[in-house]
C-alpha cells in the first residue's frame, strides 16, 4: 500500500513539474506590470467558485472538490498597503474540509506574497461568502500562529510559485507540506506534497481547478448558495 502510495505521488509530482517547467518556457520577455497591479489581479483571479470537474471526469480517482474563495476584511490588524484579505473554503461530498485566510501584498518590487493563515474556530466562519456583504469580515484574533508563505512571479496571463524545499509546516511534528501553484484567470492548478519528519513523500495530488462558468443571476446566486453554505464575493483591498 505504502509503494503504490508514493509511486501516485511520484508521478503527480512529474506531472506538475512538466506543467510548470512549460508555463515558465512559455514566458516572452514582455515587462511585467507593477506589483501593486500584480497583488490586485492575481487576488481577482483567485476570488470565485471553482470545482474540479473536468479532472474528476478525465480521472475518478480524484476528489471532487469545490472552492469558493471570496474578499473579505480584516479587523483588529495592521495589514500592509495594497494587502488583499481573501477567505477559502474548499468541500467535498458537501463538507468543508479545509478553511483559511489568504492575504496577497509584495515585500518587494518583482513578487506577490501568499500569506496563508489558520483559525481557532473555523465553525462560526462556515459559509461565511454567502453572508451578507457587511458580515464578511475575520477578527485577526480568530487567527492561530500557524503561518505559511507562498511567492508568485509573474509571467504572461499567469502567476507561479512555490515553496520548496522548506514548505510549510504540518499539525504532525516534524512533517512539512510542500506546495505549488499555478494561477490564471479562470485556472488554479496546485500541488500540496505532504512529507514527515525523515522527508519520506506521504502522498500529493495535483489539483485542477476550473472557474464555474455557469452563474445564475446574482439574486439567485446569494440564495441558492447560502442555503448550502457556499456564496461568492469581491476581493476588497486594504489601504
Amino acid at each position: 500500500m505504502q509503494k503504490n502510495l508514493l509511486k501516485i505521488s511520484t508521478l503527480s509530482f512529474l506531472f506538475i513539474s512538466v506543467i510548470f517547467a512549460q508555463k515558465s518556457q512559455g514566458a516572452t520577455i514582455t515587462s511585467a506590470p507593477p506589483v501593486s497591479f500584480q497583488v490586485s489581479q492575481v487576488a481577482q483571479w483567485f476570488t470565485g467558485l471553482f470545482n474540479n470537474t473536468k479532472q474528476v471526469t478525465n480521472n475518478p480517482i480524484v476528489p471532487q472538490i469545490t472552492m469558493l474563495n471570496c474578499g473579505v476584511k480584516l479587523i483588529g490588524s495592521d495589514l500592509m498597503r495594497n494587502t488583499e484579505t481573501i477567505y477559502l473554503e474548499q468541500t467535498t461530498g458537501g463538507f468543508p474540509f479545509r478553511v483559511r485566510l489568504y492575504s496577497f501584498f509584495s515585500n518587494n518590487d518583482s513578487q506577490v506574497t501568499i500569506s496563508i493563515s489558520r483559525f481557532l474556530d473555523e465553525t462560526s466562519l462556515l459559509g461565511l461568502c454567502g453572508r451578507p456583504e457587511t458580515e464578511q469580515f475575520i477578527n485577526a484574533k480568530n487567527l492561530d500562529s500557524f503561518s505559511c508563505e507562498i511567492n508568485l512571479s509573474w509571467f504572461q496571463n499567469s502567476y507561479v510559485g512555490n515553496n520548496s524545499p522548506v514548505g510549510c509546516p504540518t499539525t504532525f511534528p516534524g512533517g512539512k507540506v510542500v506546495s505549488d501553484v499555478l494561477i490564471k484567470p479562470n485556472i488554479i492548478e496546485s500541488l500540496d506534497r505532504v512529507f514527515d519528519r525523515n522527508d519520506n513523500l506521504l502522498f500529493g495530488t495535483p489539483i485542477a481547478f476550473h472557474r464555474v462558468e455557469t452563474v445564475p443571476e446574482p439574486s439567485i446566486l446569494f440564495g441558492l448558495f447560502a442555503l448550502s453554505g457556499l456564496g461568492i464575493g469581491t476581493v476588497r483591498k486594504h489601504d
